[in-house]
C-alpha cells in the first residue's frame, strides 16, 4: 500500500503533520465502520473523523482523563465516552477502524496487544508513534502485518522501514532535493538504525 498525502485536508485544517497522511490511508477505506479513538483526548480527531471524512458509522472515544472526555463531550462528536485505561476496556462489540495516535509509547507492549484484539478481523489499525512502546519495534511491527514509516520533516516525507522507499507530500523542489539527498544516505541510515528512533506512523 501506498501512503496516500492528502492535500485537501490541509486547505481544509491548515494542517501539515500526521493528520494528511492518516486521512489519506483512512480515505482510502469506503467505511470505516465502528471506530475507537484510543487516548482521545480533547477530541481533535473526532473532527477529522466525523466532520471531514464522514464514512464513520458509530465513534466511540476512550481517554484516562476525566477533565479531557469532559470537553471531548462538548463537541457532541462522539457516540460514546469513557474514563478507562485502554488495557481495561472490553466492549461488547469490536471495532472496524481503531486509530491510536501519540497514546501507546508511554505504555507497555500488552497495550497494543489488547487494542489489536479489539478490532475486526480484516478491520483497520492507525498508530502515529512518538517512541516505541517498551517491547515493540520496527520489525515486530512490520512483522504483525503494518506498514510501518518514519515520519520526517513536518510529515513531508515518509520512509517506508521496509522497502526504504521515500514518499513525499509534493513534488516540490525543495522536497526532490531532499529525496534524493536522503536516497544517498540510505546505506548508512539502514547500517546505522536511526530511521527506526524516530517518530513513527503504521497502518494495517
Amino acid at each position: 500500500m501506498k501512503p496516500i498525502y492528502d492535500e485537501q485536508y490541509t486547505y481544509v485544517f491548515h494542517s501539515p503533520g500526521i493528520e494528511p497522511w492518516i486521512s489519506g490511508f483512512l480515505k482510502s477505506k469506503s467505511f470505516l465502520g465502528r471506530v475507537l479513538d484510543v487516548g482521545c483526548g480533547l477530541g481533535s480527531s473526532a473532527l477529522m473523523l466525523k466532520l471531514y471524512l464522514g464514512n464513520v458509522e458509530y465513534l466511540v472515544g476512550v481517554d484516562i482523563s476525566s477533565e479531557k472526555i469532559r470537553k471531548a463531550e462538548r463537541l457532541n462528536l462522539y457516540d460514546e465516552l469513557h474514563v478507562i485505561d485502554i488495557r481495561n476496556f472490553n466492549p461488547e462489540q469490536q471495532f472496524d477502524t481503531i486509530i491510536a495516535l501519540e497514546v501507546l509509547h508511554g505504555l507497555p507492549a500488552d497495550a497494543l496487544m489488547h487494542i489489536e484484539s479489539l478490532v475486526k478481523k480484516g478491520g483497520s489499525i492507525v498508530l502515529a508513534l512518538p517512541a516505541f512502546p517498551s517491547g515493540i519495534d520496527a520489525k515486530g511491527l512490520i512483522k504483525g502485518g503494518y506498514k510501518v514509516y518514519r515520519y520526517l520533516l513536518r510529515g513531508f516525507v515518509l520512509i517506508d522501514l521496509k522497502s526504504y522507499d521515500i514518499y513525499l507530500a509534493c513534488r516540490s523542489r525543495f522536497l526532490r532535493a531532499i529525496k534524493l539527498f536522503l536516497t544517498i544516505l540510505m546505506p548508512l541510515l539502514k547500517v546505522t538504525g536511526i530511521l527506526e528512533k524516530g517518530y513513527i506512523l503504521a497502518f494495517k
